[in-house]
């Protein structure tokens, strides 16, 4: 039995490209009858024909508004959160009534709104030019060829502003938040060229990384640091035409960091703690810590669909991830292939099954068309549960005391399992397959 690990999708990084504006496909949601602009009460679209939209975590007919309100909105209340604070609040980012942040089209038109507001009014302030340049350039998409455009325009205007303002700082002053600015700038530019994809792209990519990377060690952000090697190594091995190596322990030791850091900042209802929490969840997956993975997915889908609602992307993004790391793959041994377990029959004396599930090119796993796929019931000596499948210890006459204890299956040999149990105080034990249950649903 020599199983792979079946591939999912991961979110997106912080400071990544976000999926929004041309690339977002996330569900908009509908006005409905009753539906009216929160801010200038009309129904129905705006004078030059713009619908009413929401793209937040609002509820009900509440959250609706035109474009063009909210961008109004946004910059009476930008211009008086900088007279009193020095910036302009969260109004072009956040939602008011919900306070939960903008996504898709809406984050796409609102981010930029912000920036034409910051060059109209506040240019002079580089601070605050260089975010609002930075939150645009998050949300577009390289690969189209007006954004990439776009891109290219704002990367060269934020080196130019980093350069104005070490002219205007000696070098002693440069430090701090102004060195910190620099380095996300650096970063975030790796990132749109890593995005863009050339050669031409990916090579300058790699220089904005390195001098991320020099900025990122002076500051000591060791958080930042590993993910632009990370990107870098992303490039080299493109460039090589090899697979990335990973190593399982550091990649679920830095997703740890990140989980930890983001909930402590933000809290778990935040929609970057939640994107952490999943980022977390597959490196617990790969580490064939299914049990774990699959609680903390659980525990993210049922925040996120509380708080911002069963249609927003990180609903939809937790609950992709929850069905593909519920699905329990097993190994039938009769047929040497993998197939997907369904339930347990015969008073548990056989496993119904659906498959195979075949590998595809680059490694990943996936299921055969649905014409061509097998429903069989199998006596379960014929079936062992694939590395990280949650089980349960039963029949067990000399360590009774693991009988209805919970694991997840860590190695394989001999026709017994390695089981690292999700209880505290218990150590991992070698459990006889016909000892093993696979648990279908964790309690």
């Amino acid at each position: 039995m020599n199983p792979s690990k079946k591939a999912y999708s991961i979110p997106q990084d912080m400071m990544e490209i976000e999926p929004t504006g041309t690339q977002a496909q996330a569900a908009q949601d509908d006005t409905s009858s009753s539906s009216c602009c929160w801010l200038c009460l009309g129904e129905g679209p705006d004078a030059s024909g713009m619908p009413l939209v929401r793209n937040c975590s609002c509820r009900g007919s509440s959250g609706f508004a035109h474009l063009s309100c909210i961008i109004r909105y946004a910059e009476i209340d930008g211009r008086n959160s900088y007279q009193s604070m020095g910036n302009i609040g969260a109004a072009f980012q956040e939602c008011p009534n919900c306070k939960q942040e903008f996504q898709n089209d809406l984050r796409y038109h609102l981010e930029r709104a912000r920036v034409s507001f910051v060059e109209r009014e506040f240019s002079d302030d580089h601070m605050l030019y260089l975010r609002a340049l930075i939150h645009r350039v998050r949300v577009l998409n390289a690969e189209n060829d007006a954004d990439k455009a776009e891109g290219d325009q704002i990367c060269f205007k934020m080196v130019s502003i980093i350069d104005e303002m070490k002219s205007d700082h000696s070098e002693s002053e440069w430090s701090g938040e102004f060195m910190k600015m620099e380095a996300v700038v650096m970063y975030v530019i790796g990132l749109f060229h890593m995005n863009v994809g050339s050669e031409e792209s990916l090579q300058e990519a790699l220089e904005y990384f390195g001098s991320a990377i020099y900025l990122f060690t002076l500051l000591g952000d060791e958080i930042n640091i590993i993910s632009a090697k990370k990107n870098i190594a992303k490039i080299e091995a493109k460039f090589s035409g090899e697979e990335i190596s990973h190593d399982e322990g550091n990649d679920l030791e830095f997703s740890k960091r990140q989980y930890k850091y983001w909930l402590g900042k933000l809290g778990e209802q935040h929609p970057i703690t939640i994107r952490r929490g999943e980022l977390l969840a597959h490196a617990l997956y790969c580490s064939n810590q299914g049990v774990a993975a699959e609680r903390l997915l659980a525990k993210m889908t049922a925040i996120s669909r509380q708080v911002h609602g069963p249609t927003h992307n990180c609903t939809l993004s937790a609950t992709s991830a929850l069905k593909d790391v519920k699905d329990r793959r097993v190994f039938i041994d009769s047929r040497r292939q993998w197939f997907h377990a369904l339930k347990y029959e015969n008073d548990g004396l056989s496993c119904v099954v659906r498959g195979p599930v075949v590998e595809s090119a680059g490694g990943s796993s996936s299921s055969m068309q649905e014409e061509h796929m097998l429903t069989l019931s199998l006596p379960i000596t014929d079936v062992f549960p694939g590395p990280g499948t949650p089980v349960v210890c039963q029949g067990l006459s000399e360590r009774a005391h693991l009988n209805g204890k919970i694991g997840d299956t860590r190695g394989f040999n001999g026709g017994k399992f390695e089981v690292h149990f999700e209880e505290a105080g218990l150590e991992p034990a070698i459990i006889k397959h016909e000892n093993l249950r696979i648990v279908f649903e964790l309690p």
